[in-house]
């Protein structure tokens, strides 16, 4: 498995490659590229380790200084190279630095808290969220503690899905990178009150209609995976009836407004974006799902 990291020499760049890290290790081709987005004012391009960019420079000597530190933070037994670029924009960097790269996915360190007390991706985050054709992978300090709590590893995937088409997608590839990791999944999904109505009566009919659909799906796929489906209130309160465990990685579908093989997170997927403590990835839409 490849993943493009957008690496920042702080803190959060550091997370980024951790979680980068643990998705991609003990997976076939287990490698990584740390991608750092230059300001296009900055105008330089180079790859690491290897080669001569021939760019002799105040910012050639940091820019060689940030590859260092971020590939030594790459644990053995993963590829890793490093690539400097100035772009216009990140987020469209990044994605254009990911297929060239062949990259399953993009990772990015430090979800925001916000001032209510939840995570929420920030500027470069959204944009991707937005627009990306590959899976964004993201991380809090929550999240990153949760995960270091497995020392480092990917202990079980959970797949967040509708009673909709594109399940199958979110689930097919969390199956797969399940598989690649040797870990358990689980299929989750959350049925508010305001989506039934005739009481309790219709919510418990609504709930069984669901597991129905999403038992089928996993036999379809020829997988097993453990299925829950959260139902009663709100979804506030419906994800906080989720237990997790150490080395948790969370994976959400995409809005049905999404374009196809486009990432558009809606408000339902926003609002679990942010009371999630574990590392969380969001998939994009796929034509067979619109």
């Amino acid at each position: 498995m490849k993943l493009l990291v957008g690496y920042t020499a702080d803190e959060r760049g550091a997370e980024a490659i951790e979680l980068a890290s643990a998705v991609v290790a003990g997976t076939t081709q287990a490698s990584v590229q740390i991608a750092i987005v230059l300001p296009a004012a900055a105008p330089f391009s180079a790859v690491y380790p290897g080669g001569d960019h021939g760019y002799e420079s105040i910012l050639s000597a940091q820019v060689d200084r940030w590859a260092a530190e971020a590939l030594a933070l790459v644990p053995q037994g993963i590829r890793a190279s490093v690539v400097a670029r100035s772009l216009s924009s990140i987020a469209e960097g990044l994605i254009e630095l990911a297929e060239e790269f062949g990259a399953h996915g993009i990772v990015l360190g430090g979800r925001k808290r916000h001032v209510g007390g939840f995570f929420m991706p920030g500027a470069i985050a959204n944009a991707l969220l937005h627009s990306s054709p590959l899976p964004v992978f993201m991380t809090s300090p929550a999240s990153l503690a949760n995960l270091r709590e497995a020392g480092g590893q990917i202990t079980r995937l959970t797949a967040f899905v509708g009673g909709r088409p594109g399940a199958r997608d979110v689930i097919d590839l969390a199956a797969r990178i399940a598989d690649a990791r040797g870990v358990k999944l689980r299929v989750a999904t959350f049925v508010e009150n305001t989506e039934v109505g005739d009481g309790a009566a219709g919510l418990d009919a609504y709930v069984q209609q669901i597991r129905d659909y999403l038992d089928e799906l996993v036999k379809e796929l020829g997988i097993e995976a453990v299925i829950e489906v959260i139902a009663g209130g709100s979804i506030d309160t419906a994800i906080n009836k989720l237990s997790w465990q150490p080395g948790d990685l969370a994976l959400l579908g995409s809005a049905r407004l999404a374009a196809s093989r486009r990432l558009f997170i809606g408000p339902k997927a926003h609002r679990i974006l942010g009371h999630l403590n574990v590392p969380m990835g969001v998939i994009p839409t796929l034509p067979s799902t619109r």
